[in-house]
């Protein structure tokens, strides 16, 4: 009888097969949330970082950096879908000019780059913009451009891209006495497609806030913000929205279209395209005393779909503020936010809501987490199966970590009860920004004070699975096979494991 190796044998023999076949670079994100990618860690603080996808599965992010000093600046940093930085250690300076430039907004432009404005104080209150390539190298200006050059203070910078390589922004201009909203497009190469200064799309009396803005899928964008129009001292009181066309002309009614005009006070709208041409909002809302969560959808022609004055995704006990929204992709959108109906602690809740406006999940939302302590203002990503990511700063231990849970179409946690630890390391992480990977998964990134003396930025990838790091490594196909011994190197500082995915052609 044929004499067969052992099955000892045969798996050694397949393991070394494997280990000498041609490997990509090993991924750099880390599996425990001991640890993280510092995206940035030079002297003074780095705050409040913005992100976005570049495209191939990583991501860029903005922040504004003190280290030079006593003023900030704007900087950014790319990382890989594996993990590893792309631009040089601590980020690229993408405004360093004199006096503050702080609260950056960022776009992608379609190219693995990145649009970035910010508010500016080189010459008094301004709003500055740079494009930055996939490389990192600026394209304007040192330093940016003004958007624009209006007397008066500019404030608030938004910026979406156009669908067509450039960029959109929208932000609150003093130039009428009030905070009027205006809008400009610019191109790749920084020439401002509409008129000089940005087309104004409220000037009515009384002070406005915001503004956020969302593509309407024809060049042209859809504009929110809350508006003191009706008086009530300093209370924001509405929500309005009002949509500029392509070639920069502003459509609807002349001072924008009330999403809300309920009692009370009506605050931080923000909003995502319907797929349709519109827009779904959310906002909270004072109408009765304590906030509440509200949404409103509004056509691509200016017309409200859902009940006057907006649907109610919750009206619990206790305070309900700052949602984020993510679309569905049939014309819904899931929104979370943070909730103090336990009267103690605040917790995450979420909610679905159908193109028609009817909420889909419990009454008042899913509980996202109401693990011990507090958990704050959450962000929120699609995961490419109708559901959601969200992650969130978490107080369960004492102090601020960052935690997140993903969501099913049907509002299931898929993750670990109240979520998983994306950073448990010490001191204080805060402020949260994310983005989809792309495979059904999220990089989020925050600030971080695991250094002691000052803030850090900090990046993890969190998979679909609810594990930390990891990637997917092609192995390409070899000429022909080699055998022997070869060892391989899962970092056991990263607390890692060695995951190999491979195809065997053939026969084989």
């Amino acid at each position: 009888m044929p004499k067969f190796p052992s099955a000892i044998a045969v798996t050694r023999c397949l393991l070394t097969a494997v280990l000498l076949l041609p490997r990509a670079a090993a991924a750099s994100w880390p599996s425990s949330p001991l640890l993280n990618v510092p995206m940035c860690a030079a002297a003074g603080d780095q705050m409040f970082a913005k992100v976005i996808a570049d495209g191939t599965g990583g991501a860029i992010v903005t922040w504004f950096d003190y280290r030079g000093g006593t003023t900030a600046d704007i900087y950014a940093q790319r990382i890989s879908a594996g993990g590893a930085l792309q631009w040089p250690a601590d980020g690229v300076p993408v405004c360093a000019a004199t006096g503050d430039q702080t609260y950056p907004s960022i776009a992608p432009d379609g190219v693995g780059g990145a649009y970035i404005t910010w508010n500016d104080l080189r010459s008094g209150l301004k709003i500055y913009g740079q494009h930055i390539a996939s490389d990192g190298t600026p394209q304007w200006a040192v330093g940016g451009i003004p958007l624009c050059s209006n007397p008066g203070a500019q404030q608030s910078p938004s910026v979406i891209a156009d669908g067509v390589g450039g960029a959109l922004v929208a932000w609150l201009d003093s130039r009428n006495g009030w905070y009027t909203v205006c809008a400009q497009r610019i191109s790749a190469a920084g020439a401002f497609q509409w008129v000089a200064d940005g087309v104004v799309l409220c000037d009515t009396t009384g002070y406005r806030y915001g503004p956020d803005l969302v593509s309407d899928g024809a060049g042209g964008a859809i504009v929110v913000w809350y508006d003191q129009r009706a008086g009530n001292g300093y209370i924001f009181d509405d929500i309005y929205a009002r949509r500029v066309s392509g070639a920069g002309v502003p459509q609807w009614s002349p001072q924008g279209v009330p999403l809300c005009t309920a009692t009370g006070s009506q605050q931080s709208p923000v909003l995502v395209s319907n797929g349709l041409g519109g827009a779904i909002v959310t906002w909270f809302d004072g109408r009765v005393g304590s906030y509440d969560i509200y949404a409103q959808t509004i056509s691509g022609a200016g017309v409200t779909q859902w009940t006057s004055d907006g649907v109610a995704l919750c009206t619990a006990a206790g305070e309900q503020a700052y949602p984020s929204i993510v679309a569905t992709g049939v014309g819904g959108a899931i929104v979370t936010w943070r909730d103090y109906r336990s009267g103690s602690e605040y917790d995450i809740y979420a909610q679905r809501i159908s193109q028609a406006g009817a909420p889909q999940w419990t009454a008042d939302g899913v509980v996202v987490c109401a693990a011990t302590g507090d958990q704050y203002d959450p962000a929120i990503v699609p995961d490419a199966s109708g559901g959601a990511i969200v992650a969130w700063p978490d107080m369960r231990p004492g102090t601020l970590d960052i935690y997140a849970q993903r969501l099913s179409s049907a509002g299931a946690p898929l993750w670990a009860v109240n979520g998983v630890g994306l950073c448990t390391a010490a001191n204080m992480q805060n402020v949260t920004a994310m983005v989809a990977d792309g495979s059904g998964g999220a990089i989020v990134t925050w600030q971080d004070k695991r250094g002691g003396a000052n803030l850090d930025i900090y990046a993890q990838r969190v998979q679909g699975s609810g594990l930390l790091g990891g990637d997917v490594t092609s192995v390409p196909a070899p000429a022909s096979a080699a055998f022997g011994l070869a060892p391989a190197y899962p970092n056991p500082a990263f607390g890692g494991a060695l995951n190999v995915r491979f195809t065997l052609s053939g026969g084989g």
